[in-house]
């Protein structure tokens, strides 16, 4: 088969490697649409060490291929999705659908090829099958939409709440696309003009450019979303805005430590939550309900795939998903 690798600083080769074989309690999957993620832009630029032997991505969908030994319900040929999360299904976290933060938790994809590749193998636990209104290049959103649904979990997000979503990356978009889902008012913060279009269409009903957010703190909102990350200032942002006893989730990856008045946290009797990833917090996981708005809010979330490449491209991709001259939000490769 052939796979995309990350071989230097921003340098990706696509090569020749063996179609790999899935173990017992595994399935062979054939890889359709994959999304490069924020994660994997970090690998591309050197700031995360790269392996040169096991391609990137996560983010991804495709069609049953073949079935390990022991698999039940499912055929090759089925249309799924993957929940890329490998654990030991044993220890109170999992058993309790906290899997997210089982401590032998970690990336479908860290123990095989990754899912720029033509095939790729995981645990059969790990798919969900879609419903015929969900093709596999919209199914492929739902790893980050998931993302953003557990952060609105932690938030204890209801109907009717204020949202403000700080950021318009591709999970400052999904989380206002969440929100929206949800029946809440949301508000998105963007940097450039196509990402204040996209939260529009993603379900804002105002958009707001960063620099100019003075006077947000005045308008009362239940929930603020923390998307950004890095070393900017929007944790302390998020602690002015919300209202007092108001909640913040925070799902952007800091690079450095961060100052917060602590006692503005108190004294606002403000909740703070970070999330990372998705789990089962009761009857239906974070995935199932990500798929569920993909089944009714398919339009929205399609417009957030602005950029499609073969295989064979994924130089070209990846280049383009760094690059924001380009007009990209959620770039995918297509196997």
């Amino acid at each position: 088969m052939r796979a995309a690798f990350i071989t230097g600083k921003e340098t990706v080769e696509v090569r020749d490697t063996g179609t790999p074989e899935p173990a017992p309690g595994e399935v062979l999957l054939r890889v359709r649409a994959c999304g490069i993620c924020g994660t994997d832009l970090h690998y591309y630029e050197g700031v995360f060490p790269y392996s040169r032997k096991r391609s990137p991505g996560h983010e991804f969908a495709g069609e049953v291929a073949a079935l390990g030994e022991g698999v039940t319900g499912f055929a090759p040929g089925d249309r799924v999705v993957v929940e890329p999360l490998r654990r030991c299904g044993q220890c109170v976290n999992c058993t309790s659908g906290r899997y997210h933060i089982c401590e032998k938790n970690s990336f479908a994809t860290d123990q095989s090829q990754g899912a720029l590749a033509e095939y790729v193998t995981v645990p059969a636990y790990t798919l969900y099958h879609l419903p015929g209104e969900v093709d596999l290049e919209l199914a492929a959103l739902t790893e980050p939409l998931a993302v953003c649904v557990h952060g609105l979990h932690l938030a204890d997000l209801r109907a009717g709440d204020r949202v403000l979503v700080l950021g318009s990356g591709t999970i400052g978009l999904m989380s206002t696309l969440a929100a929206f889902a949800a029946g809440a008012e949301v508000v998105t913060t963007y940097r450039h003009d196509h990402q204040g279009q996209a939260a529009l269409i993603a379900g804002a009903w105002r958009v707001v450019r960063e620099n100019e957010t003075a006077g947000l703190e005045k308008e009362g909102f239940d929930v603020v979303v923390e998307t950004i990350g890095g070393n900017a200032p929007t944790l302390q942002q998020a602690l002015g805005i919300v209202r007092p006893g108001g909640r913040v989730c925070v799902l952007g990856v800091f690079s450095q430590p961060q100052q917060m008045n602590a006692l503005g946290l108190v004294l606002k009797d403000v909740r703070m939550a970070g999330g990372i990833t998705y789990c089962r917090p009761g009857p239906h996981s974070d995935f199932d309900v990500a798929i569920g708005i993909l089944r009714t809010h398919g339009g929205r979330a399609r417009s957030l795939i602005t950029h499609k490449f073969p295989l064979e491209d994924a130089a070209q991709a990846f280049a383009t998903a760094k690059d924001k001259s380009t007009k990209s939000l959620k770039v995918q490769v297509q196997p």
